[in-house]
């Protein structure tokens, strides 16, 4: 006698902003801008467009404040620079962050909604951020660097 499954298990689609466990140790791990990986050649410009959290970010006037710290963090992603490959691995540590923080375990933060795509807890007057939220872990990384990622919940 000849069976067929009808069901096919298909899995759940993954959101883009979504970090995976292995993503999540190597931020933790992290102690300045790693850069894109061996073989990635995507331009600044392309990492941006194709992440909705870092495009959401940069469009955001909210966090004007904090740009000028995250810049010294992860380099200029910004046309100012004239090195693409720079400003690409800019982008690219800068996305990686992000999504980091995005990733944070919303019972442990305040004003925050994990893993949905925005960073969560700027003022809505663009001068400041909620305490213990994803933007003011944001703020606290702008300040003091990749230390500051290596003991939060995820």
């Amino acid at each position: 006698m000849k069976t067929t499954s009808i069901s096919s298990h298909t899995p759940p689609r993954v959101p883009p902003h979504y970090m995976r466990d292995d993503e999540q140790k190597q931020v933790r791990e992290m102690n300045g801008p790693m850069g894109r990986p061996d073989g990635d050649h995507r331009s600044a410009d392309s990492i941006i467009e194709k992440s909705s959290l870092l495009k959401s970010f940069l469009d955001n006037r909210d966090n004007y404040h904090m740009i000028d710290d995250l810049r010294r963090q992860v380099g200029d992603w910004t046309h100012a620079n004239p090195d693409p490959e720079a400003r690409a691995n800019a982008a690219y540590d800068l996305d990686k962050v992000l999504r980091f923080i995005d990733n944070l375990d919303d019972r442990h933060l305040n004003a925050i909604h994990s893993r949905n795509g925005n960073i969560d807890g700027f003022a809505s007057n663009g001068y400041g951020t909620l305490d213990n939220s994803e933007a003011s872990v944001l703020k606290a990384f702008s300040e003091k660097g990749y230390s500051v990622l290596k003991h939060l919940r995820t």
